[in-house]
């Protein structure tokens, strides 16, 4: 999973896996959902992330991770 800030378009991306994107579906003016062929969410796009996200107080809990 990648996470990535753009601060010269305020956008947030959250890439959930590698996997190819097959279909995009603006669910509202800022939030941008991409499928895999699967239908399967592979990554979320916040736009106007200052607006639309507390970053500040980021917490992550008990996430499965794995080293390879």
């Amino acid at each position: 999973m990648k996470i990535q800030y753009f601060p010269e378009t305020d956008t947030l991306a959250i890439e959930l896996t590698s996997k190819v994107v097959a279909s995009t579906d603006a669910i509202t003016e800022d939030l941008i959902l991409d499928y895999d062929d699967q239908g399967k969410v592979v990554a979320i796009t916040i736009d106007n992330c200052s607006k639309n996200v507390d970053a500040v107080n980021l917490q992550t809990f008990n996430l499965p991770l794995t080293t390879a």
